[in-house]
């Protein structure tokens, strides 16, 4: 059932090829700016949010939020990930286009939360396996996550948050659900590989709308 609603609510361009490196070979990557989102905007409990990954917490990032309803939708699209943020969008755009090719594996799960305990969400992904287009599979029980893959989040709604004050923003996806009714939920995350490469580029964990196709 959810997949009969992608192609209508995804933006076709928030699912894209992943990009190489130019010698085939994955870069580390460099830093850029740190995002100057401010201290509230940091500990906002409702979708979109993000949070900055301490360099020195590795254990797994247990987070509840809410999800409200969009004006024009009760069960909107959302997608887990990370983003970038800088100055200058050639930065970003490298850096983020590095993240991807570093491999950085992650265990996601997402549950829904009421009076009578948690529910697993299905999670999904873009299959990258050559020649599959953009076809969405879901993930395993465990949710493992064998990298990252360019996104778009809804311009709107994070705007309206106070969460847009850099000059260019790269955004990542490890998940997402295409219809996820309004409610409470806890995200449980736990980066398995390569965790330094997103804390060195100062990388936020972003949870948000997906932007939709017009």
């Amino acid at each position: 059932m959810l997949l009969a609603k992608v192609g209508k609510r995804i933006a076709p361009m928030a699912v894209v090829m992943l990009l190489v490196s130019c010698n085939g070979q994955p870069q580390p990557p460099q830093p850029a700016s740190k995002s100057t989102a401010t201290e509230p905007s940091d500990m906002r409990t409702a979708v979109p949010l993000v949070r900055r990954l301490d360099p020195a917490d590795t254990g797994p990032l247990e987070l509840d939020f809410d999800v409200p309803a969009l004006p024009d939708d009760d069960s909107p699209p959302l997608f887990i990930g990370v983003r970038i943020a800088g100055n200058d969008p050639s930065v970003t755009a490298e850096v983020a286009r590095r993240l991807v090719d570093a491999g950085v594996s992650a265990r996601v799960q997402l549950f829904h939360l009421d009076h009578v305990g948690q529910t697993q969400v299905t999670l999904l992904r873009s299959d990258m396996t050559p020649g599959s287009g953009t076809e969405l599979i879901e993930l395993p029980a465990d949710g493992l996550v064998p990298g990252l893959m360019p996104f778009d989040s809804d311009f709107n709604t994070m705007q309206a948050a106070g969460l847009l004050v850099e000059e260019s923003y790269r955004e990542l996806a490890f998940a997402l659900v295409p219809n996820l009714p309004a409610g409470r939920y806890r995200l449980v995350l736990v980066v398995s590989e390569n965790r330094n490469a997103l804390t060195d580029a100062h990388a936020e964990l972003l949870v948000a709308y997906t932007r939709k196709a017009k």
